[in-house]
């Protein structure tokens, strides 16, 4: 009787090699092989459009029957949730360094995701097959418009026609299935009160395939399990040395200043939120920093994917295109009168007769506190909705906003920077 195959021994791992169309086991390395320490409720799937033909006729004898036939395979849906992790390494450097906040590369690469939200907001793919290359900057930020290359940062820009393609290998248990050409759609962190700080990462692949033979050999030698054979192999994880063969790199620990560190968790309950709103323009800006309830921020490229119509085929997606770039966010606080609190931000919102305010407001989400270990996510112009009371044994407020392009980079992006430091 063959075993079953359980959530609890799955593992999800990102690179840009592709090991369906013929990729070394050689070729993945600790520079382009990431694994994600994802959580329990984690998805894929592949579907098909269909076309159903009924005939319907008069008379005692009709024809009542029906073909169903599969016309297309969807993009593949893909969704996992992991915790939002800061490593230490903020500071860019020549490759092999071992000066504070440094990384044997010389890449800045402050989250244990750094390369999703590299794939999620820039045009550079995080590795080039034999070396990554990071687009965060020293200092630990990541910002959504077009930087040049700097000292352990690579050029990068955000207004791209097309989201880059790289592979997720989801590991089920003693079964791989490979999402080929997989773009990261959208990222949500969420940092409710109660919670360690996660990020819910949700994209789209063209195909979906089981690894059999040969290629799931080199995915089992770098992920670990067992082999075709029925032998057992154990996992081939390094985060010292990059350029190690046959291996990938682990989530929760990082190479700094020349060591190995745990990478933190974030308590939510340290997480804070300053607003600034000028109730016109040229007017002096009001400041309000408010412990949450709640709080969330997404960043959507809203992709889209063209598959063709052709009769007597199958079709597949031949390509993707991203839309508008989303940059979104919500807050929750208690409902608190006085100067600088919650009340009077609600007031000076409602009162404000412009269409649009954003130029003259701002936001700024610190999930986990002003002391490390933290991620923050800078809005230099926002939209601020009219925020909501809500009546409960507690009174609350509520608002959502949408970050735009600052009048000085529009045209190039510019709608949030992103700061992690641990």
């Amino acid at each position: 009787m063959t075993s079953l195959n359980l959530q609890r021994n799955s593992e999800v791992f990102f690179s840009t090699v592709d090991l369906v169309n013929g990729g070394a086991v050689t070729s993945m390395t600790p520079s382009n092989t990431w694994k994600l320490e994802v959580l329990a409720g984690f998805a894929v799937s592949a579907s098909s459009a269909t076309q159903d033909i009924t005939s319907l006729e008069s008379g005692t004898t009709p024809d009542r029957s029906q073909q169903r036939f599969n016309t297309a395979i969807n993009p593949v849906d893909w969704n996992f949730q992991v915790y939002l992790r800061p490593t230490g390494v903020e500071t860019g450097a020549a490759a092999n360094g071992t000066g504070a906040g440094t990384n044997a590369s010389g890449n800045v690469k402050p989250t244990a995701d750094w390369f999703m939200w590299q794939a999620l907001v820039s045009n550079t793919k995080p590795s080039t097959g034999t070396a990554d290359q990071s687009v965060w900057a020293s200092g630990g930020k990541l910002s959504t418009t077009n930087v040049a290359a700097g000292t352990g940062s690579h050029s990068t820009r955000s207004n791209f026609s097309t989201a880059q393609e790289n592979h997720l290998y989801f590991k089920l248990d003693n079964i791989i299935y490979q999402v080929s050409n997989a773009t990261v759609n959208q990222a949500t962190v969420d940092a409710g009160i109660e919670e360690i700080a996660t990020v819910t990462w949700t994209g789209l692949g063209t195909t979906m395939r089981e690894l059999t033979g040969t290629p799931r050999n080199n995915a089992i030698s770098v992920f670990g399990g067992i082999l075709n054979t029925g032998t057992t192999v154990t996992a081939n994880a390094n985060a010292l040395n990059l350029s190690n063969v046959a291996c990938y790199h682990p989530y929760n620990q990082m190479n700094v200043a020349g060591s190995i560190s745990t990478n933190s968790f974030i308590k939510n309950r340290l997480s804070s939120i300053n607003f600034q709103h000028a109730t016109a323009a040229g007017a002096t800006g009001n400041t309000y920093t408010f412990p949450v309830t709640a709080l969330t921020f997404e960043y959507n490229n809203n992709i889209t994917y063209l598959t063709p119509e052709e009769l007597s085929a199958l079709n597949e997606p031949i390509g993707q295109f991203t839309g508008t770039r989303g940059v979104s966010g919500s807050a929750t606080m208690y409902l608190r009168a006085g100067d600088s609190q919650s009340a009077q931000f609600l007031r000076n919102i409602a009162q404000d007769s412009r269409t649009s305010s954003a130029q003259t407001s701002n936001a700024n989400l610190i999930i986990g506190g002003a002391t490390a270990p933290y991620v923050a996510f800078s809005m230099p112009a926002v939209q601020f909705e009219f925020p909501q009371v809500a009546v409960e044994d507690v009174l609350s407020v509520s608002v959502n906003f949408v970050a735009q392009e600052p009048t000085a980079t529009k045209g190039q992006g510019g709608e949030v920077t992103i700061f992690a430091d641990k």
